[in-house]
């Protein structure tokens, strides 16, 4: 076998994968399982899941059913939220389209109800003036000692990057064949951005930000959980191995 490829089993869909080119499954994105297309980042959330639920890491389709077990998603993708659907009392969620979930108005009866939250690059997207209320709320939605499993696309060093910092009153609309944001200060003043960068699917996808790994586990404690984790965890044989130490999951405990 060449250095170049490599033999994995995927966590996600219980498939073995031959002769792969390494640089395929050490990509962040590419959907490098040839039978459910999972990426790097897919199969990373579940070994995590895994380990945190269990102690110890697991394919997906060796998740033992356990409907006690309750947990929600993000927009999560169809190849581990299906199967979640059908271990746990688990449900995905959306911005826009039922069964919803807007992160920053969360009901207060759904507070402290679930073991686990999944958000997968998600939280670049919520615009910053609700971003704090959203990571409270995320705290506030687990039980105590519940998981908040999340991924967004953060750099090693430095202070998040806001791309609008003084968004308050804006909209996205169709200008001559591209898509513009329109904002008002809160002090009432008028901002045009073009160039935008939107990561695809529906809703809510602009990016609004680069964040930081200093500056998110600083939002996690001020949220109050009590203890948030960089996983870099490697386990080659199920397709997990980061060549980078940045963009990769966290894992934050109420």
């Amino acid at each position: 076998m060449s250095l170049e490829r490599a033999d994995f089993l995927c966590n996600l869909c219980g498939r073995r994968n031959l002769d792969v080119p390494r640089d395929h499954v050490e990509n962040r994105e590419f959907q490098s399982c040839t039978n459910c297309h999972s990426s790097l980042r897919m199969r990373s959330l579940m070994l995590a899941l895994g380990v945190e639920l269990f102690g110890s890491p697991r394919a997906l389709p060796a998740f033992p059913v356990d409907k006690r077990i309750r947990g929600i998603g993000m927009s999560d993708w169809d190849g581990y939220a299906l199967p979640l659907a059908a271990k746990f009392d688990y449900v995905n969620t959306f911005y826009h389209v039922e069964p919803k979930l807007d992160i920053a108005n969360v009901p207060e009866d759904r507070f402290g109800t679930y073991d686990f939250i999944i958000s997968s690059d998600v939280f670049e997207h919520i615009p910053g003036f609700l971003l704090d209320r959203a990571f409270e709320n995320t705290r506030r939605l687990l039980k105590p000692g519940g998981i908040f499993l999340f991924t967004v696309p953060f750099e090693k060093t430095g202070e998040t990057r806001e791309h609008f910092p003084r968004m308050h009153d804006f909209r996205i609309v169709e200008e001559g064949g591209k898509r513009v944001l329109h904002n008002t200060t809160k002090e009432g003043e008028h901002e045009v951005f073009e160039d935008l960068v939107f990561h695809g699917g529906e809703g809510m996808t602009l990016e609004m930000r680069m964040f930081t790994e200093p500056d998110l586990l600083r939002r996690l404690a001020a949220a109050g959980f009590s203890r948030s984790t960089v996983r870099i965890d490697n386990a080659p044989h199920f397709g997990v191995v980061w060549p980078i130490d940045y963009a990769v999951p966290i894992v934050a405990r109420a």
